[in-house]
């Protein structure tokens, strides 16, 4: 059936009213409606861009109008699920056992975000449900703000005075560690001395009102100057200019004159703009400082994508990391999630590690964040290397006012942080004389025993191993000893070509390519349903026929021709390293090479570009060959072999692809 909408009425907008939102709306009904909603967006947005319809709407009038529709029921079923969430809490559990949970950064969620069919989650209690694996998340009790994680304590070594250090937890669960009497870290010594040098105040109403307006005309600046476009002709002048009036706000000078402050009432204009932008100036330092701490529950990464391959991973990696902590019973988590009840770790046999196997750039470090980000678990990672002794592993030490203190490492700060994720970075790199470290923390003790002391294993941590494979250059077999306490799963590149099981036919899948177009901008608005429509239309000639501008046609073409590309690459390095292959070739294209290929291809526009006037282009290329080319040969003069794998690269390049 052919899908156009060219001739077609106008899509009806499913708005509710406010006579709606006032009656009693069940979440059932509200997804109904936003189903409803999402189908009209849909094809509202394949309508052509001159469309109009009867009362004279514009098609992107009517696109805004529905996206306003899905923020509305959004709204509604947060709101619905926060009051009966309270009522449960408040009828099912006495005051004192009452746990706060974790805040978690999510919101409201976006248009966008409910129309990524892989993302949608089915939020059952204090799980979610992903390709079918209940996966808890982790509560936080409020009331212990600061512990001790291994007795505090000053013991003489060697003629040196040692003092033990504290481990304090925050209100979000993060570990720090702090030498008795002292700040807790690098960063909180700095934001401390910092907001001390700070003795301005704000006097009066106008000063309050004034400053407030000067944080939202600023934060109005940023989001313009976020939400520029480098591919647009005019983003150096206009990105020029939206940054000089930010740093205006900086400068108390500027800042008078920008906000026309001589007028604005306030009694001396010149005092008060000297502290408005030293309050912006120290804000934006802590902002900056936060986001450089080490210790955190990562936030949403909008370029990471469950596809249909990595979702299947992801399944597989919660799996391993439930049955790691005690909850490979499924009958078991069934029974937590029908009655919203946390798992109780103190109770469970948990033993092991789960370790990802796979090339460089496969995202391995993605599906722990993702992980962590979606259940509140604070990630600690530590990497290994051949030159790692056992002392490495536990403390570090450091001179302090003469005094010499030893500090847990980030392994030991991991294990006693309840509900933490410590991941072990090339985990096979460690000698096995050092791997036996680890030994007696896989088994079920969950401990580690050191000279002086036991350090047990904080309720719900978790434990994840990354390597790359064995038959890599320089890459060492997992220690034994690793090795018989862990669950192994393989992380591949997302696969490129399938048999279709209903046809019979081969057909191009559309994994990478997903990832791909958030970085190619012509198509970077498509969601990731209409995309999909797309792909198997224009590449796979399945489906519904849609309408498309031969730019989109010629864009999603050259996107398949750099998939395919990078494909290559690694059916040669495969071949190579599995000596089943002649062409030597030992680096291949990673997820993150493609990427940086896909935005070669948007900054340059390349889907319209003249090929024959551009920098170092050979005869005969198309745009995802010079992308390739441009993004990957580079690379190639920063090590010792790179001349072979530049041969290999130009033999690929020059096959019709």
């Amino acid at each position: 059936m052919r899908e156009s909408f060219e001739n077609r009425p106008a899509p009806q907008e499913e708005t509710p009213t406010s006579a709606q939102t006032e009656v009693k709306i069940t979440p059932e009904e509200i997804n109904k409606k936003r189903e409803k909603v999402l189908q009209t967006l849909e094809k509202a947005r394949l309508l052509p861009e001159t469309w109009a319809s009867n009362d004279g709407k514009t098609r992107d009038e009517m696109v805004t109008a529905l996206e306003q529709s899905l923020e509305e029921l959004d709204t509604l079923e947060v709101n619905i699920q926060t009051e009966t969430e309270q009522k449960s809490t408040t009828e099912e559990l006495p005051e004192k056992e009452t746990k706060q949970r974790a805040t978690k950064r999510q919101g409201i969620r976006t248009p966008q975000a409910i129309e990524e069919a892989s993302r949608q989650f089915d939020k059952e209690g204090d799980y979610i449900t992903i390709n079918g694996i209940h996966i808890p998340v982790c509560e936080m009790s409020p009331d212990n703000s600061e512990w001790q994680a291994v007795p505090g304590k000053v013991f003489i070594s060697g003629g040196k005075k040692f003092s033990e250090v504290r481990f304090v937890k925050d209100t979000h669960g993060l570990t720090y560690t702090a030498k008795p009497g002292e700040k807790m870290t690098f960063s909180e010594k700095y934001r401390d001395k910092r907001l001390e040098s700070i003795d301005t105040v704000l006097e009066g109403r106008k000063e309050l009102k004034t400053f407030n307006e000067a944080v939202a005309r600023l934060g109005d600046l940023t989001r313009s100057y976020e939400e520029l476009n480098p591919d647009d002709p005019d983003y150096d002048k206009e990105s020029s200019q939206l940054a000089g009036q930010i740093d205006k706000f900086t400068d108390p000078e500027a800042l008078t004159e920008f906000l026309d402050l001589e007028n604005s009432g306030v009694e001396d204009a010149e005092d008060y703009s000297e502290r408005i932008a030293e309050i912006i100036r120290t804000q934006q330092f802590l902002r900056d400082l936060d986001e450089n701490m080490n210790e955190f529950i990562p936030p949403h990464d909008p370029h990471f994508k469950l596809t249909p391959y990595f979702e299947k991973k992801f399944g597989w990696f919660a799996t391993l990391i439930n049955r790691q902590l005690g909850l490979g019973n499924n009958a078991y988590l069934e029974e937590l999630v029908k009655n919203k009840k946390a798992p109780e770790w103190e109770r469970l046999t948990a033993k092991g590690m789960t370790v990802m196997v796979g090339p460089r750039g496969t995202g391995k470090n993605k599906v722990a964040d993702f992980y962590c980000g979606e259940t509140n678990r604070p990630l600690f990672r530590y990497a290994c290397s051949p030159d790692k002794e056992e002392r490495d592993l536990t403390y570090d030490v450091e001179l302090s006012d003469g005094e010499v203190v030893r500090i847990p490492t980030r392994i030991l700060t991991a294990i006693t942080t309840p509900n933490a994720v410590l991941e072990l970075d090339e985990l096979n790199l460690l000698r096995p004389n050092v791997a036996k470290f680890f030994n007696s923390l896989f088994d079920g003790d969950r401990t580690v025993f050191l000279n002086d002391q036991e350090i047990k294993a904080a309720p719900g941590v978790v434990f994840v191993g990354l390597m790359n494979p064995a038959e890599y250059d320089g890459v060492e077999d997992l220690p034994e000893t690793i090795d018989d306490r862990s669950n192994i799963m393989t992380m591949g590149y997302p696969p490129f070509r399938e048999t279709d099981p209903t046809t019979n036919r081969e057909r191009f899948t559309h994994d990478e390519a997903l990832i791909l177009k958030e970085h190619i901008h012509p198509i970077s608005h498509l969601s990731d349903e209409e995309f999909t429509k797309i792909w198997d239309y224009a590449i796979n000639g399945m489906g519904a026929q849609v309408s498309l501008d031969e730019t989109t046609v010629k864009i999603i073409k050259d996107l398949k021709n750099l998939v395919a590309i990078s494909d290559r690459t690694r059916q040669v390095v495969e071949a190579y390293k599995t000596r089943t292959g002649d062409t030597r070739m030992e680096r291949d294209i990673s997820l993150r090479g493609s990427i940086e290929a896909a935005r070669f291809y948007s900054e340059n526009h390349l889907w319209d570009a003249d090929l024959s006037k551009m920098s170092d282009w050979k005869a005969g290329w198309n745009p995802a060959q010079y992308a390739i080319a441009m993004t990957y040969l580079p690379h190639t003069d920063t090590y010792r072999r790179g001349k072979a794998d530049r041969d290999a690269m130009n033999l690929i390049l020059a096959e019709s692809i």
